[in-house]
């Protein structure tokens, strides 16, 4: 169960790096695995999620949006 995770993570923190940039693939696992759980965060707190008709697509939508979210509040703070 750790491993699809961790591979789920590095490809949403490959494709937020793409829109805010940034590198490494620790890095994009990192900020993945971090960005599915502020994602479904944001999902629990406000009930808002992105709705394309397919669950791993809208799981995958929502863990780039937070691993972006993620991003800018790292570079905000440093």
């Amino acid at each position: 169960m750790l491993v699809p995770t961790i591979l789920f993570g590095t490809v949403t923190g490959f494709a937020a790096s793409l829109v805010v940039g940034g590198g490494g693939l620790v890095r994009h696992a990192v900020v993945g695995v971090l960005g599915m759980l502020v994602g479904q965060g944001l999902v629990r707190l406000t009930g808002w999620r992105i709705r394309t008709g397919n669950g791993f697509v809208d799981e995958a939508a929502m863990a780039v949006l937070g691993a972006i979210l993620v991003v800018l509040l790292a570079r905000f703070i440093a």
